[in-house]
């Protein structure tokens, strides 16, 4: 099809690796392309993907329904901007039922359950959010440690249940996935020596208490208020308006949808996921691909 056609972009759907294959062929050649969320099923995969665009030409622009929520987007501007001080803390929480439970079509919950086409269960499809925020904020974590579980559904193909802890030297991040929780939660957490963000349902919530202002059953003169949210601007509304938008433009992608956050955010995931198989932290080499920690 690339050889008959000669797209100049291509929309990518496919299983997490299956996406990946077709993408290095496509970007490889030159041709843009807009990939599902997360970028890969592994990070040896999202490498030869941005390997491939870099050296073909090809533009890669992951999906993430996260970077058209505006109150994610304000959020983390919010964060960047030291709006709360340290962030010493983060969590990212991405819960329902389940993809078959949540109206998936049998296509697409049956390689969701397959562990070699989506890189996992629970701990690919949902802990992959999180990864992305903490890799585009700060970049590759020193250590991470993976738990994934099968809780819930028994004689479940993979986890239905997972979390990912990501440790920084100034701060420790945990992502959340699962598959089994009633009723559905898509929110976020950040806590900061000058205050908390919290996301909740579309809305922002800013948070501290003043200097002095503590006892055990919580300050007395809470200071919480709701963040106006402004809808996002034409471009950047959803993830095919926003590819095209750039592709004309010659604009860089929104940073949560670069190939660069990408890769970081698959290093993370796929270290969960070792970490989880040995029962041992696994270190991040700085600049490079997930490897163990030599004792």
């Amino acid at each position: 099809m690339l050889d008959k056609e000669r797209p100049g972009a291509l929309i990518v759907c496919g299983s997490n690796a299956g996406g990946a294959e077709s993408v290095i062929e496509a970007a490889g050649r030159g041709i843009h392309c807009l990939v599902e969320k997360p970028m890969a099923a592994t990070a040896d995969q999202a490498r030869r993907m941005a390997r491939a665009g870099e050296k073909g030409g090809g533009r890669i622009m992951i999906n993430w329904p996260l970077a058209w929520n505006p109150s994610v987007v304000r959020a983390l501007e919010m964060i960047e901007s030291g709006d709360i001080g340290q962030v010493f803390h983060a969590r990212v929480h991405m819960a329902h039922q389940g993809p078959k439970e949540a109206g998936c079509t049998p296509y697409f919950y049956n390689w969701l359950y397959d562990a070699k086409e989506n890189g996992g269960g629970a701990i690919l499809d949902y802990c992959c959010y999180g990864a992305n925020i903490f890799a585009t904020l700060w970049g590759r974590p020193r250590q991470v440690f993976g738990v994934a579980r099968n809780l819930v559904k028994p004689n479940f193909p993979g986890d239905d249940n997972a979390m990912i802890t990501a440790i920084y030297d100034d701060r420790v991040c945990l992502t959340q996935a699962s598959w089994t929780q009633n009723p559905d939660y898509h929110d976020s957490l950040f806590l900061g020596s000058n205050g908390t963000l919290q996301t909740d349902r579309g809305k922002l919530i800013r948070s501290h208490t003043n200097p002095g202002d503590f006892n055990h059953h919580g300050a007395s003169s809470l200071e919480a208020r709701e963040i106006p949210l402004e809808p996002l601007p034409e471009g950047r509304r959803n993830g095919p308006e926003h590819f095209l938008s750039c592709l004309q433009s010659g604009k860089p992608f929104y940073k949560l949808c670069s190939a660069e956050s990408g890769v970081l955010a698959q290093e993370i995931l796929s270290a969960g996921v070792q970490s989880e198989k040995t029962g041992k932290r696994i270190s991040l080499a700085s600049g490079g691909p997930a490897k163990r920690k030599k004792k």
